[in-house]
């Protein structure tokens, strides 16, 4: 058995509380009432220290707030009354240059390593009452089928290493993955030699949902690794000696977690259940130079396993580093011993003469598969921008490139290159995720089949890649992905895209491993690096800010630690205004049950439970719409529709449906009617993907002409996917089954004088012709506007057929056509053929790509 309780304990916010009743206090604590509370969280959070002093000094706020904390000095008194955390601990670091002084003595740095007790950080996160309903203690074993052949990761408790870890420890033990991750980051634009080496640390037993998140406080600030200048050595040593400090500081931090990973240690847990835990060093987050440094080994070599530097890019086996045959030829060559074999080994695997690596003496720790995926690193930066595009642009010309990325329809929510890209002068992940949407559609047609091959293999992977859960079968097409692009890859090289002529590039060879890990591990969203690029605002920018510029590191974690004083007590405030404080209180519950990592929708959930559950296939997306018509939008004339929407058969398709709906009147140009812009569509959740991003916007907004300084704008008409009752070969059974393309072109409510009651609002479409097979190269399915009698087929629906927004892509050829602007209506009016983007979020790449269990839409009520 796992996560045995061995009895009852009380949390931290338990004896926050039983202290404050000694006392004599109220919840609020040193606050007179909430008001004086949010003030002073306000000031420390928003306002300097400098400009705090001035706003309580106010008239105003002297005579009539009448803060019990009248000056700075006095608030800061209050917020160090309020309960603390892992204390700060300074540990001076002296290091000995091979340089010497003018008298003749070697030259020295002291150096200061700010950290925290590791296991008292452990403590303080597994203990948080906060985190109760989100904290695993078990590993658990997830199946999509009730055969049990198709196997569900998602969180680190359903993935290998957690299980591995239980077998190795004792019954009833509790396995506490500990998470590090490091990244030195310079602390201002302005001042270039201000630099801070935050060291970071979480723990694998909360949801990556939120652990992930910034906000919910589940990684602390571990340390600050010392960022010395090394004057006292040589230009040669002085590479070496930074490396060997970076082991020195990070093995001091976490010497404590030796003996707890080795022997356990009661904590309290945040069900105040008191549990032997055994946090163990788990994962390691970090950028690929950064592994590297950690591995001990050379900055062309793969620190997670020792293949060639000649070989990373032929997709051969990277046979795994071993901990112990590193640690041995560290020390042979740290002894000068000159065994030939040793000495060979030592160089054919890159090993740099690091010795006594932090993670030596780690129990259960291989830091060489600790190593997590990259993905804003490695690939949306590394694979794509910085070598696909590269290579792509040079077969297609930069000229070309810019004017797709001009003329691309828009799409809320995707991002509009007006200028093309070759005049982005500073990349983020954002631009990099925006570009990758729309690539292999551009692409396609436009330069040799094996390069879209290859594109269409590389997009694929990253998407599989960035998935938020995975099966048995998404690990295998992750696989297969990268398979299909070491098929084709050599066309860049035929072509002279790729120069080099090889792929022996790093971040590709890191593909190698995914799998591998995501296995390991859990799905990649649980990793990032983008995670800890976003604490450095907070624990690293924002703490410099706060200081005098000197001396700063004390100040940062002084300040620090105020700030998490603050969070802390908000979070404890929030615990007791929920009752949780209370002898009697209600405690939700919350189950294991493998349906956890099942794809949910809005209607059904998708049980795993090997049950027979009729309707578990079936899927509802609902939308919301304006509550009123804006008023440019109301009383539009039929012939302004006609004209402003581009919606030439309007009336003949309103005629039909009055017609259908039993109404004989005829509509005329002079009719009006009350016009939407939009329609914004509640997509199904699936597992796979964020719950935060399943919002589908659907336009149909007309032309803006420019007053004043108001711009003009053209009308937003977007295509969408809509329910329909036919019967398609290529797509029934799939999640595009009885889907099919329409280009939404007014989204309008009729007048009474219709004499016609409808559900919904309706919406005149234009229908693209049926899915057939997708080509063969890119994937994508090939569409085109639908015509009858030579006039497009147009039809009015009510809007609850409409499942999602959809993007197309115009079918540029090899060259696009000098005629199409950016306008959107200009292009998708003059372009016949498009090709539908699977790409455009991680629900539609699902959804075309048949990844999600999501099986068929049913209308919303």
């Amino acid at each position: 058995m796992a996560g045995a309780s061995y009895g009852r304990a009380r949390t931290t916010f338990d004896r926050i509380r039983d202290d404050q009743v000694l006392r004599g206090e109220e919840v609020l604590g040193p606050f007179r009432d909430k008001g004086e509370w949010e003030l002073a969280r306000w000031l420390m959070k928003n306002v300097g220290h400098n400009q705090a002093e001035q706003f309580l000094k106010l008239p105003i706020i002297q005579q009539r707030v009448h803060p019990a904390y009248p000056t700075k000095d006095t608030l800061l008194k209050v917020i160090d009354s309020l309960p603390g955390g892992v204390d700060w601990i300074c540990k001076e670091m002296n290091q000995t240059g091979d340089l010497l002084d003018a008298d003749g003595k070697p030259m020295s740095e002291m150096l200061e390593l700010w950290y925290r007790d590791p296991v008292e950080c452990v403590r303080e996160i597994i203990g948080n009452p906060a985190f109760e309903n989100v904290m695993h203690y078990t590993p658990e074993r997830v199946y999509e089928d009730k055969e049990q052949k198709s196997a569900v990761t998602d969180e680190m408790w359903t993935a290998e290493w957690w299980w591995e870890m239980q077998g190795r420890l004792p019954m009833g033990s509790t396995v506490v993955p500990v998470i590090l991750s490091s990244d030195k980051t310079k602390l201002s634009q302005f001042r270039g030699d201000k630099s801070a080496w935050p060291l970071y640390l979480t723990i694998g037993n909360i949801s990556k949902d939120v652990r992930r998140l910034a906000s919910s406080h589940a990684t602390v600030l571990l340390g600050y690794l010392p960022v010395g200048k090394f004057d006292c050595f040589s230009d040669k040593a002085r590479q070496i000696a930074r490396y060997q400090m970076f082991h020195s500081c990070v093995r001091v931090v976490l010497d404590t977690l030796i003996q707890a990973g080795t022997s356990g240690e009661n904590m309290t847990c945040a069900d105040r259940n008191i549990r032997s835990a055994f946090p163990i060093v788990a994962a390691y987050v970090a950028d690929y130079p950064e592994q590297c440094l950690v591995s001990c080994c050379m900055e062309n070599r793969c620190p997670v396993g020792t293949v060639r530097p000649e070989d990373r890019g032929a997709h051969l086996p990277c046979l795994p580093r071993s901990k112990e045959e590193t640690l041995r030829l560290l020390h042979d060559h740290q002894c000068g011993l000159n065994n030939p074999e040793s000495k060979q080994r030592f160089k054919d695997i890159g090993l740099r003469p690091v010795y006594n690596p932090f993670w030596a003496d780690l129990p259960h720790t291989d830091i060489f598969q600790s190593f997590t995926p990259d993905l804003l690193h490695q690939l949306h930066k590394g694979v794509f921008k910085d070598h696909l595009v590269k290579w792509c642009t040079s077969l297609v010309g930069t000229d070309e490139i810019d004017d797709r990325f001009r003329t691309m329809p828009s799409l809320t929510g995707l991002r509009q290159f007006k200028n093309g890209i070759s005049s982005v002068s500073q990349w983020t992940g954002a631009e990099h995720k925006e570009m990758e949407k729309i690539f292999v559609g551009m692409l396609a047609s436009a330069v040799d089949v094996r390069v879209i091959q290859a594109v269409r293999a590389l997009l694929d992977f990253i998407y599989l890649a960035s998935l938020q859960s995975h099966t048995t079968e998404t690990i295998r097409r992750l696989r297969a992905s990268l398979d299909d692009f070491h098929t084709h890859k050599d066309v860049f090289l035929e072509t002279g895209a790729r120069h080099p002529a090889h792929f022996n590039i790093p971040k590709y060879h890191a593909m190698e491993h995914y799998a591998d890990l995501i296995l390991r591990f859990g799905s990649t969203d649980g990793y990032n690096t983008e995670w800890s690029e976003r604490l450095h605002i907070d624990y690293a920018k924002d703490a410099y800010r706060a200081s005098n510029k000197k001396d700063y590191t004390v100040q940062m974690t002084r300040w620090l630690s105020r700030q998490e004083a603050i969070d802390r007590f908000g979070v404890y405030l929030e615990w007791c205004t929920d009752g949780a404080h209370l002898p009697d209180a209600s405690k939700p519950t919350r189950s294991h049950s493998e349906s956890q990592a099942s794809s949910l929708s809005l209607s059904s959930t998708a049980v795993h439970d090997g049950l027979d559950h009729s309707d578990a296939d079936i899927v509802t997306t609902t939308y919301h719409v304006a509550a009123t018509h804006p008023p440019a939008l109301r009383n539009i004339l039929a012939s302004k529709i006609v004209s402003g929407h581009n919606a030439s058969r309007f009336l003949h398709a309103l005629q039909t449906f009055l017609q259908g709906n039993g109404s004989l009147i005829i509509p005329q140009p002079f009719d009006s009617f009350d016009l939407f812009k939009r329609l914004v569509f509640h997509l199904p959740d699936v597992a796979e993907v964020n719950s935060n991003k399943l919002t589908s916007i659907v336009r149909a907004a007309p032309p803006v002409p420019r007053v004043g300084r108001r711009t003009a704008h053209p009308a937003y008409l977007d295509f969408a996917l809509v329910r329909t009752g036919e019967s398609n070969t290529y797509t029934d059974g799939t999640p595009m089954h009885g889907l099919r393309v329409a280009h939404v072109r007014v989204i309008f409510k009729l007048l009474i004088v219709f004499n016609i009651q409808t559900t919904h609002p309706l919406a005149y479409v234009e229908w693209f012709t049926p899915f057939r097979a997708p080509d063969k190269a890119s994937g994508l399915h090939v569409v085109s506007p639908s015509t009858r009698m030579h006039q497009p087929y147009a039809e009015i629906i009510e809007v609850n057929r409409i499942v999602r927004n959809c993007h197309l892509i115009p079918k540029y050829g090899a060259q696009r056509d000098p005629l199409w602007s950016s306008e959107n209506v200009t292009v998708l009016d003059v372009c016949k053929s498009f090709y539908v983007n699977p790409y455009i979020d991680l629900h539609a790449f699902c959804m075309y790509k048949h990844v999600s269990n999501l099986r068929s839409y049913v209308p919303s009520t």
